[in-house]
């Protein structure tokens, strides 16, 4: 088979998987650091193809496949869709159940796919994902790319509850004047000022300067991958408001 067979042969595969059902939801916990008012379970979500656990692709494989043949936003409302389904037999279970709120990432091409929005209201009025439940995680350089289309689709989802993460967050002047413009509710910390905080004073320091200016524009604020019991211990000293890693919690399936 020849290369562009075998892609064909990938992609038809991921088609049908899409169709059928064949990926599976897991959550990582992004724990508070301190007290919180409200202390509301809160998570990412990652979604997994079925034969990645099976061990007969590598993990991540499917992404740029998707990703090729623009089939990323229907990924990204499979993965609304299934979350919804997760809610509702959780609350059917126990009907007081604290719904956790849940960071879904969504790709480049789904910010500027004009239903989406429609999409997602439909889940969040049906309530399973209502009450600020459904937050959506965007990596930098897409707020940078698809600012105009993020700043619609904040306009659309937020009074519908949806909050909104941007991830990869750097501290510039240019980064605190697009959260002065879209005013997210969360960022993440960019890694290359965080995951050594506990052995670069200058890291920690910038660290704690971004938290304190975020939280003054009423941001929180996530450092992910930790790791490090050091950063860990760190962190608790800033004005961080959750972390994220194996050193905190691991990944479990929904």
């Amino acid at each position: 088979m020849d290369t562009d067979q075998e892609e064909k042969s990938i992609a038809d595969r991921l088609i049908s998987a899409l169709q059928e059902d064949e990926f599976v939801l897991y959550a990582q916990s992004i724990v508070p650091l301190a007290a919180q008012s409200d202390e509301w379970p809160f998570q990412e979500i990652f979604v997994r193809f079925k034969e990645e656990d099976a061990k007969l692709l590598p993990p991540g494989s499917f992404l740029p496949v998707l990703e090729e043949c623009d089939l990323l936003p229907y990924l990204d409302r499979w993965v609304v869709n299934r979350l919804a389904r997760w809610v509702r037999s959780g609350l059917a279970i126990k009907p007081d159940w604290r719904v956790p709120r849940s960071n879904v990432n969504l790709a480049s091409a789904t910010l500027t796919d004009p239903d989406f929005a429609r999409y997602v209201r439909k889940y969040v009025d049906d309530s399973y994902l209502s009450d600020g439940v459904l937050a959506f995680e965007i990596a930098r350089q897409d707020v940078i790319t698809h600012a105009e289309p993020l700043r619609k689709l904040i306009e659309v989802l937020r009074p519908h509850g949806c909050g909104f993460t941007l991830a990869g967050f750097d501290g510039s002047k240019a980064s605190f004047a697009v959260l002065e413009t879209l005013v997210p509710d969360f960022v993440k910390l960019n890694l290359s000022i965080t995951q050594d905080m506990d052995t670069v004073q200058a890291h920690a320091d910038k660290v704690a300067a971004i938290s304190q200016r975020c939280a003054t524009l009423g941001i929180k604020t996530i450092v992910e991958q930790v790791e490090s019991p050091g950063v860990l211990e760190r962190l608790r000293k800033t004005r961080v408001d959750f972390a994220q890693g194996f050193g905190v919690a691991g990944v479990k399936m929904l």
